[in-house]
């Protein structure tokens, strides 16, 4: 999963967001999962523009990156590989 997860980032997440704190266009990845709970990165991942409108840390997100999310038609499974590969990220096992 979490080479798979890489190879998403690659292809659809890396334009806009670091494997490290740094904000690019999107917040850097670095420690998402010790701050973030799974579930919410996938509805973030997956359903953007639900989250955009209801949820107040994506809203948060949106005021500091002032750029909205794409939404990149990815799986759900796909998402669950994002998700994996950022837990490897954060050097997680």
């Amino acid at each position: 999963m979490v080479s798979t997860g890489k190879g998403i980032y690659e292809l659809k997440c890396q334009a806009c967001h670091k494997l490290t704190e740094e904000k690019l266009v999107g917040p850097g990845w670095k420690d998402v999962t010790k701050t973030r709970k799974p579930l919410w990165i996938m509805n973030m991942i997956t359903n953007v523009e639900m989250m955009l409108e209801t949820d107040p840390e994506a809203q948060k997100l949106l005021e500091l990156c002032m750029v909205r999310m794409p939404n990149q038609n990815i799986t759900t499974a796909d998402a669950r590989s994002v998700v994996e590969f950022m837990r490897y990220n954060d050097g997680e096992k």
